[in-house]
């Protein structure tokens, strides 16, 4: 056993310098020189300052043989605080023919009350055996440590949201400044934020312009190193011309590595919006033809002349007028086809942009199912929209249908 012993001691000469260090806590708890009662333990906190909402990191580092098995790991204690487990870490190494073994147990400690807590250390519970053969229990606890609490910074302002990292970042489906009205613009933004779940991500709240419609797609959160992430798609569509600017969005937010306020942005978007050149119907104005007459000759032939223009001038104007009316429905009938052919189609994206192209009165009867069929889609219960869609087709039909009775029936104006 004395040799076993010096084997032991000679060979921590040679070992890294973190290993002698904690082996030399380990000569207080040799007793009677049995080499199963090796065992060096080491507290630390990794940051020794908490606020609310926030947790501290608690490292037992534990030096032993490897033959040793722990019955029990007791987790730090304190009046005031908080104590849950976090995860574990083991590390092998030889001292000779001797193996060793290396553990890490980590605790997240939270405090209950504001000021300084002392956290007696956590401790650790075996079974040794005696050279006669008989077991005793043996308990090893650790350092005691403090913790600092400190309340919420009074100069702070907005949603609580204490972490030692916070990343806001923006991505534009296009990088053109100009868009057409009823084209459509994809904003994704992107949110990680370390050491919080997803009950402490803050609602990401944009002052959209009232000129356009924007539709936000259900956030979608995944685990990132020490952290969550979510991401936000919103699609954004002008219904007007003009320049606007969507709006950056701010987040503030309380660093808790340098103890400060800050806030994470991302920039506004300036954007032209024209007039769509598919809506625009080119008519030439309608400029009265005047008629030039000379002054008649012959007195007799006055009322007979007068009589005979404007015989001619309203007809001319009837025919103006059936030009003008079979050009107007050519083009609402266009703009409804493009509409029908989308939605029959089922391609989202062609029908968000033919609803941008729709006329007054196509938006007008269809308005409001149109307004369902989109919900469908960017609602937080989402569904296919098939029930949606097929009632707009049904609306545009039933237009068809009216305005073809119309034309056919209409009277002829004098």
């Amino acid at each position: 056993m004395i040799r076993k012993v010096l084997v032991l001691l000679c060979g921590l000469v040679l070992a890294p310098l973190s290993v002698m260090t904690s082996f030399g806590a380990m000569a207080d708890s040799l007793e009677e020189n049995r080499l199963d009662d090796l065992i060096g333990l080491s507290a630390e906190l990794v940051r020794d300052t908490v606020y609310p909402e926030t947790e501290a990191t608690y490292i037992l580092r534990v030096e032993s043989r490897a033959d040793i098995h722990f019955s029990r790991v007791n987790p730090p204690r304190g009046e005031g605080a908080n104590v849950r487990r976090g995860s574990q870490d083991h590390e092998y190494y030889f001292v000779g023919n001797d193996e060793f073994r290396i553990s890490i147990y980590r605790f997240l400690i939270s405090a209950k009350q504001i000021g300084d807590i002392t956290l007696e250390g956590a401790s650790l519970t075996h079974v040794a055996i005696n050279e006669n053969g008989t077991r005793r229990r043996v308990r090893n606890r650790s350092n005691s440590v403090t913790l600092v609490s400190r309340p919420k910074p009074e100069n702070y302002r907005g949603y609580w949201l204490p972490s030692d990292q916070v990343t806001l970042e923006q991505h534009w489906s296009t990088e053109a400044s100009a868009l057409q009205v009823g084209d459509s613009i994809t904003r994704t933004l992107r949110l990680a934020i370390q050491g919080r779940n997803i009950d402490s991500f803050p609602e990401l709240t944009v002052d959209y312009p009232e000129n356009m419609n924007v539709y936000s797609e259900q956030p979608k959160f995944k685990a990132i190193d020490d952290g969550m992430e979510m991401t936000l798609r919103q699609v954004i569509v002008p219904r007007e011309e003009g320049m606007f600017e969507i709006p950056g969005l701010s987040i503030p937010w309380f660093d808790t590595v340098n103890n400060k306020s800050t806030v994470a942005t991302v920039e506004e978007l300036a954007l032209n919006i024209l007039p769509n050149q598919t809506q625009t119907l080119a008519l030439d104005e309608l400029e009265p033809e005047v008629s030039e007459h000379s002054y008649w000759r012959y007195a007799t032939l006055t009322v007979s002349v007068l009589w005979l223009v404007t015989l001619m001038r309203l007809y001319q104007v009837h025919k103006r007028l059936q030009s003008l009316q079979t050009t107007s429905a050519s083009k609402q009938s266009r703009e409804e086809c493009s509409l029908h052919t989308a939605l029959e189609q089922g391609n989202h994206q062609d029908v968000v942009k033919a609803w941008g192209n729709a006329n007054t009165e196509v938006k007008g009867e269809c308005g409001r199912l149109m307004d369902a069929y989109f919900a469908a889609f960017y609602s937080t219960t989402p569904t296919d929209g098939e029930s949606e869609r097929a009632a707009v087709l049904t609306q545009l039909k039933a237009m068809k249908r009216g305005r073809k009775a119309k034309v056919d029936f209409a009277p002829i104006e004098p």
